[in-house]
């Protein structure tokens, strides 16, 4: 059923994104470590950067990930609430990847670790961190 739910909140992003491009915006889908500079750091769920704005000027920002990521059977997904069932235990940046670390319960009890690139989803959109679910 989870996975059903996260299906019907891909296809309903993606068509929400296709609209938006249909009506003449830009899609904006991930690549903040391209224009946000460390030190970079993830407490708990949050994620913090200094980020450029239009003028080239950098501001402190952050994102609540647990307000974009889930837990489905021991992987992290787009949703919400991963801090339920899982235990955040950092990051790493690997030049473009940026990897959130867990440790999250499967269904049937065990702890396994997983990891996320949230490069993929999260944007700086004028100095503010953002996240994309295109």
């Amino acid at each position: 059923m989870a996975s059903q739910k996260m299906a019907l909140l891909a296809v309903a992003a993606g068509l929400l994104c296709m609209s938006a491009l249909l009506n003449g915006a830009e899609a904006s889908c991930g690549g903040f470590t391209a224009s946000c500079q460390g030190p970079f750091s993830v407490t708990g769920s949050i994620l913090s950067a200094d980020c450029a704005n239009d003028a080239g000027n950098f501001a402190f920002s952050s994102l609540d990930l647990n307000s974009f990521l889930s837990n489905d059977n021991g992987n992290l997904v787009e949703g919400n609430d991963y801090i339920a069932t899982c235990t955040p235990e950092g990051f790493a940046l690997l030049g473009s990847p940026f990897y959130i670390y867990a440790n999250c319960a499967q269904d049937n009890g065990n702890v396994v670790s997983t990891s996320y690139d949230i490069n993929n989803n999260v944007s700086n959109d004028n100095g503010v961190l953002a996240w994309h679910s295109c």
